[in-house]
């Protein structure tokens, strides 16, 4: 029988007392205006677009792409989370789902109604996975897309704030971080962090790259410096 990993049952834990984030974030508003709506037409104007949020949060990111015409669905380990976003856009409630925190190793088209993919997000949600497990995902996120299907992630890099109060652990990537500040107070909190563009491009290199860049956010000198490098990548 195989035993859950420890760094994903504390990350399980820690995300069940919920993460507001009412609000899409501004990557996706340009992802979609810029790129996908422009570059690739979508959603398709004849059939539907099927795009999966994974870490959808409270549902905002899906409700968003539903708004725009996708097929789109929500999964979260959060189950505070899920039933919010029930709640916040009862329309859609049916889209969102509860996943287990070894979600790496089932079928994301679970999720979608057994529908390839043509879209799956992953905005700050990839990078709480060892090495073995986040490589497990993206060959499950590559089986469940359609032909040349898009994957759209944030990874969060050594610049973040994060990074300077963690330390390495027995799992291979992941650092465990504590954290206290004026927002957000983290204890025993899982995840990796990218070192470039180049580390990014590797990581998801049995997709076709697309684009590579970053943001970053801070906008008082105290706060907490949220730089993520984003990928957009092609089956």
């Amino acid at each position: 029988m195989n035993i859950m990993k420890s760094y994903l049952i504390k990350n399980h834990k820690l995300w069940q007392k919920s993460y507001s984030a009412p609000n899409v974030e501004n990557v996706i508003f340009r992802l979609q205006g810029r790129i996908l709506k422009k570059q690739y037409k979508l959603p398709k104007k004849n059939k539907l677009t099927t795009m999966l949020d994974f870490g959808c949060g409270q549902g905002a990111t899906v409700n968003f792409f539903n708004q725009c015409g996708y097929d789109a669905y929500g999964v979260d380990i959060s189950e505070i989370d899920i039933e919010i976003a029930k709640v916040r856009y009862p329309q859609i409630a049916h889209k969102f789902f509860v996943c287990k925190p070894d979600v790496f190793k089932v079928p994301m088209t679970k999720f979608t109604e057994n529908k390839k993919i043509s879209l799956i997000t992953g905005q700050q949600s990839l990078y709480y996975f060892d090495k073995e497990d986040f490589f497990t995902l993206l060959k499950n996120f590559k089986n469940s897309l359609e032909t040349k299907g898009l994957l759209f992630a944030s990874m969060m890099s050594t610049s973040h704030t994060y990074y300077k109060y963690s330390k390495k652990t027995k799992f291979k990537w992941l650092r465990k971080t504590n954290f206290s500040g004026k927002r957000l107070k983290f204890k025993d909190y899982y995840n990796f962090h990218c070192t470039s563009e180049e580390d990014v491009c590797k990581k998801f290199s049995m997709f076709k790259k697309i684009y590579c860049g970053s943001y970053h956010l801070q906008i008082e000198e105290d706060e907490t410096n949220n730089h993520h490098y984003i990928i957009l990548c092609q089956k």
